[in-house]
């Protein structure tokens, strides 16, 4: 059994802002949002389709992704911990392996929906045979976490949203900001609220060490 694994959400939690409301607010499509009552998987697949740029302005849009600067801090300190750093998202790995790549990083683990450009946009690809998958969301965040629960002795997850709490909760360490933080509370469950990474890496320095 490993030490230990640090579970991440991307959206909302590695950055300031999920990729599709950045793509909605620039370019207006906030319609494909108010003109029906589609989510998760389904709703991403909307936005991200209709996106109508080349892929040179696609690219210029992920790297403008605002991404938290102090996460790669984390990512060093749980491998010199010995530890596993894992980005799970419900988001796809198209602009995930983009940003990341653009800011110098390109060998963090990543489970998420698979994606290509295609006609102007990102065409999500549901992959009913994945181990991981959810009809709603196309990952299952409670699956992976249950997965991964009897290989680490230690796992930590950090996430934003109700989509992340059934997964976070199975886990050893939980670090919330957002909705996830307010759903921890109402349940009162104890966690480790967050603005940014640096704040983790004081609490993992901590942690690891004991």
């Amino acid at each position: 059994m490993k030490r230990f694994l640090f579970i991440s959400d991307f959206d909302g939690t590695m950055t300031s802002q999920d990729f599709f409301l950045q793509i909605m607010y620039r370019y207006e499509h906030a319609k494909v949002f108010s003109n029906n009552w589609k989510s998760g998987f389904d709703l991403l697949s909307d936005v991200f389709g209709s996106i109508n740029l080349s892929e040179d302005e696609l690219q210029n849009e992920i790297e403008h992704i605002p991404l938290d600067p102090y996460f790669v801090d984390v990512v060093n300190l749980v491998r010199n911990c010995g530890g596993d750093f894992l980005i799970l998202s419900a988001g796809c790995k198209y602009y995930i392996e983009r940003k990341l790549k653009s800011v110098g990083i390109d060998n963090v683990n990543i489970i998420a929906n698979d994606g290509v450009y295609k006609n102007g946009g990102i065409e999500l690809i549901r992959d009913k045979n994945d181990r991981f998958y959810s009809e709603k969301f196309g990952i299952d965040k409670e699956r992976v976490v249950k997965y991964f629960r009897d290989k680490y002795e230690v796992i930590a997850y950090a996430g934003d949203s109700f989509v992340d709490f059934e997964a976070c909760k199975l886990c050893d360490l939980k670090f919330s900001k957002g909705r996830l933080d307010n759903i921890l509370n109402l349940f009162a469950i104890d966690h480790y609220n967050f603005k940014n990474f640096s704040e983790i890496v004081k609490i993992l320095n901590d942690k690891l060490k004991q």
